[in-house]
């Protein structure tokens, strides 16, 4: 379903927006089999491979930093601003309990490779073609992200992305990483 959207956007001509969005629809509808994660609720569990086949990464790992998780695909029109946007958040967090972590859903490594080629971006990016993470989070649009606090557990979720979002994001990061560890 994921390729189906990739090959729709390719397609121009009358209405293609609107079978764009179409398709996008169908292409979720298998991520949104659980009800989405609810603010404060533990952030699910997962492990999974890096892009290009590096060692697993666990989410658990990240225990007593703020995680961002950020899901994307090559065919997400918004993640092309999105992930560049990301990427100067992340540079500008350097040195701080803060880890993103980007979790590409294409069926295929080539479509994100390709992608990140366009958009480079300095931070982890994880495999899940199967998309079984989306599902345990409750994934309904694309792109979808989640801010995780050091105590394991969603304390923001974003839906979609605006170049605006990103200090609204900021000042919810600022705010977890200037909190006592042991608040959460």
């Amino acid at each position: 379903m994921i390729r189906a959207a990739a090959r729709a956007r390719r397609v121009g001509g009358p209405g293609a927006a609107r079978r764009l969005g179409s398709v996008l629809l169908a292409a979720l509808a298998p991520f949104a089999s659980a009800p989405a994660v609810e603010n404060g609720a533990p952030a699910p569990a997962f492990a999974l491979p890096s892009l290009g086949g590096g060692a697993a990464v666990n989410l658990e790992q990240f225990r007593g930093k703020v995680v961002f998780v950020d899901f994307w695909a090559s065919w997400c029109g918004p993640c092309r601003q999105s992930l560049p946007q990301y990427d100067a958040l992340n540079a500008s967090l350097a040195g701080r309990d803060f880890a993103l972590l980007a979790v590409n859903l294409d069926e295929d490594d080539a479509d994100a490779t390709a992608f990140l080629k366009d958009h480079p971006v300095h931070y982890t990016v994880l495999r899940d073609p199967a998309g079984t993470v989306p599902k345990a989070f409750g994934l309904v649009g694309m792109p979808t992200s989640y801010l995780i606090g050091r105590d394991g557990r969603v304390h923001a979720q974003h839906s979609g992305f605006e170049p605006s979002d990103i200090a609204t994001l900021k000042h919810e990061i600022d705010t977890l990483l200037e909190a006592p560890a042991d608040a959460h």
